[in-house]
């Protein structure tokens, strides 16, 4: 597999991958389209990526920071795949939790609910012929069971810190700080502690796994270099954190 990270924050998110096949040259995806259509446009130039060659985009939900530029690439006619509020309910791309599709020769989803403040949320297994991979990016929490998966990647949300959170909500509460208390009420109703990115790290099958990737870090309430090796120590995996404006640490 390879991995682009073109951003990953609450400014925009966006994930280009090339899956490895049996018989047939890697497929080139799209996860998340979470910025304008020019400037998703000019970070896969600046990243020497074709974005003719992409075979399928594929949206998580209908938040600005993960679809932006959905209706655009679908008028341009690329194939966009998420829940009815990203496809507008054309059934040829509409994702519908636990059915699967195949979104390109050799490539399936197995689309799944989420727990997340956007209607019909969805994380996702991603299979080609040679490799399996978990993606899951805002959400508190998810019920499917797939400890029956051996995955060779995972993607997952790891976006604040319990204590720091808390910390912050308490300080905004003492002091009347109407916005930020419902920001943080928000942040604690919708996005994964992680506490509880760990705990669902655990539930899987990690045997196979090569790398695990943090996304969707908090800019404040978040700390890279710890959260990468609190998942370390709890896995055995290799793992990495999604830098906001591309790349990965």
């Amino acid at each position: 597999m390879k991995l682009i990270n073109l951003g990953s924050s609450s400014s925009g998110n966006s994930y280009y991958l090339e899956l490895d096949r049996n018989t047939l040259p890697p497929a080139k995806l799209m996860l998340e389209v979470g910025f304008p259509l020019k400037e998703l446009q000019r970070k896969c130039m600046y990243n020497n990526i074709n974005i003719n060659d992409i075979e399928a985009y594929v949206v998580t939900h209908n938040h600005h920071d993960h679809s932006a530029s959905a209706k655009d690439l679908i008028k341009r006619g690329k194939k966009v795949y998420g829940n009815q509020y990203i496809t507008g309910g054309n059934p040829l791309t509409t994702l519908t939790h636990n059915e699967k599709r195949y979104i390109a020769n050799d490539v399936s989803v197995i689309p799944f609910e989420v727990e997340h403040d956007a209607p019909e949320s969805l994380g996702f297994i991603i299979q080609t012929s040679k490799e399996t991979i978990l993606f899951v990016n805002d959400c508190k929490y998810f019920k499917a069971d797939l400890s029956r998966i051996k995955f060779d990647y995972v993607f997952i949300e790891a976006n604040y810190d319990g204590q720091s959170i808390h910390f912050a909500y308490t300080n905004a509460k003492e002091n009347n700080d109407h916005s930020n208390i419902h920001r943080y009420e928000r942040l604690l109703n919708s996005h994964m502690s992680i506490k509880n990115t760990v705990e669902h790290l655990k539930l899987l099958d990690l045997n196979q796994c090569k790398a695990i990737f943090l996304m969707h870090l908090s800019d404040t309430n978040s700390n890279e270099h710890l959260f990468i090796k609190r998942v370390k120590e709890a896995t055995g995996v290799k793992t990495f954190a999604c830098k906001k404006n591309g790349g990965l640490i």
